[in-house]
């Protein structure tokens, strides 16, 4: 009895600490709405090391010398995990094709019992022990189902191919993504060596100015002038370098590298095709809408909903299907004489299975389907409408940005000899520190202006491969 009791306690106690510990660990939300949450400190010490963070730490860069823009679009390809992601989906959607063909084939249940039945009687000749084990094997085909099978397929067949070409504008999308963190770091060091320019120049006239207040040519004026200009073009100097380390996180991002990994590119190829004309602008359209991924990924959803439909209005309708199994049975029975028997049964027979009412849960569905599949068909228009205008969009982009990259340059060649002709008239005393300072001004905009126009110029066209559904590295110049 004492051994019992101590048994029973100890279950008892057993029990009270699993629930005790249970609750301690139960997370509970913040006391109030303005207060922050704070994570219970077994979340703490339980907590495992980031594996995926050590993983993207052991990635390294193997390319000897700077990295031109096919290489980066290689790595890109090979660590950024938004092109798993998307690839996974698409596999994932493979598979739901398989689930759907599944239903041509016959469903195949082992099932199997074993029973038991011991009975003790007051009277000895009412005692009995009883066993009773059977396999058993059903086979069900459907043999009619007025087209839900073959909807089904079609659906899940749509699906992958939605999702295919859903994988593929992910790939040009990265491409793209690759082409513009490359060219805005490329920009962001073409930058920074013009704003290293400023300096020097903001230099040379406040030396200028200083050697002429000393010789008693110029006033305070001038070297206050001049000593604010170049103090300016620090300041610029500082905002360019930062921009070259924003510029090199994003590219390091787009990689699927650490921002602080080493990281050195080549200058781009200034050949980028400019041979569009305005004569073609809707045939780039056509084009587009025949190319785009993403559009032939929206029709192949909508196909996909359309057969939706059927598959729901087939459910509305009976399936005809055929049952075969077989079963053996063996009993043996103990009581004032052992009995042992056993007998196999077989059946085969055909079923017509039709929910008459459901509470209107199909009709529901079949509404529902309907439904999805209208706004699909709006929405394949709204994309439609999306690729047609950024077609339109990003071709004058392009055009526009041919034009400035021109001017700019012409730009930059005259505001560059304007300068250099201002600081000598300065030295002679023909020109003021006024002429030097709105001269090195313009120059320093030229200079901007042709590092902006560059950089914009290859990323327009790049975006116009993207919206037309061609991109490739040959077209990212």
């Amino acid at each position: 009895m004492i051994k019992k009791t101590a048994k029973y306690m100890f279950l008892f106690f057993y029990v009270f600490a699993v629930f005790f510990i249970a609750g301690c660990q139960t997370l509970k939300a913040p006391p109030k709405p303005d207060s922050e949450w704070a994570p219970p400190k077994w979340e703490k010490t339980t907590k495992k090391p980031d594996k995926v963070w050590n993983l993207i730490r052991e990635e390294q860069i193997t390319a000897q010398g700077p990295l031109t823009l096919a290489e980066l679009v290689d790595i890109a390809f090979t660590n950024n995990p938004v092109i798993r992601n998307a690839w996974q989906k698409a596999r994932a959607r493979e598979a739901v094709v398989k689930q759907a063909q599944s239903e041509y084939y016959p469903q195949a249940t082992v099932l199997g019992d074993i029973t038991r039945q011991k009975k003790v009687a007051t009277r000895k000749t009412e005692d009995s022990n009883n066993y009773n084990y059977s396999p058993k094997a059903v086979i069900t085909y459907m043999i009619l189902d007025l087209g839900g099978r073959d909807a089904s397929v079609r659906q899940a067949t749509q699906e992958v191919i939605s999702a295919n070409f859903a994988f593929n504008r992910t790939i040009q999308d990265l491409l793209f993504d690759t082409a513009k963190a490359y060219y805005s770091f490329y920009s962001a060091e073409s930058n920074l060596t013009a704003r290293k320019a400023d300096v020097e120049d903001a230099a040379t006239a406040l030396e200028a100015a200083e050697l002429k207040f000393t010789t008693g040519l110029a006033s305070k004026l001038d070297v206050l002038q001049a000593k604010s200009n170049y103090e300016d073009t620090l300041y610029s100097l500082e905002d360019a370098k930062g921009r070259v380390f924003t510029t090199k996180g994003n590219l390091a991002e787009t990689l699927g590298l650490a921002p602080d990994i080493a990281l050195e590119i080549a200058v781009p190829d200034e050949n980028v095709p400019l041979g569009i004309t305005s004569e073609n602008v809707s045939m780039l359209i056509e084009s587009a809408l025949k190319e785009r991924p993403d559009i032939a990924s929206a029709r192949a959803a909508l196909y996909a909903k359309e057969s939706a439909v059927k598959v729901a209005n087939s459910d509305l309708w009976p399936t005809l299907n055929i049952t075969g199994s077989t079963e053996k049975r063996w009993y043996r029975f103990c009581g004032n004489e052992e009995t042992n028997w056993q007998y196999h049964d077989y059946s085969g027979y055909f079923s017509v299975n039709w929910d008459i009412f459901d509470g209107f849960n199909k009709y529901s569905k079949r509404r529902e389907a309907q439904a999805e599949f209208d706004a699909e068909r709006e929405k394949l228009k709204q994309t439609e409408l999306g690729a047609a205008s950024d077609v339109w969009i990003k071709y004058y982009n392009l055009k526009t940005n041919v034009k400035k990259l021109i001017f700019s340059k012409s730009f930059l060649d005259a505001a560059q000899a304007s300068h250099d002709l201002a600081l000598e008239g300065y030295k002679s005393g023909l020109k003021s520190i006024l002429d030097v300072l709105e001269a090195q001004s313009q120059l320093q905009e030229a200079r901007t202006k042709l590092v902006e126009s560059q950089k914009d110029l290859f990323v327009s066209s790049a975006d116009l491969a993207r919206a037309m559904g061609t991109i490739s590295v040959k077209d990212l110049g």
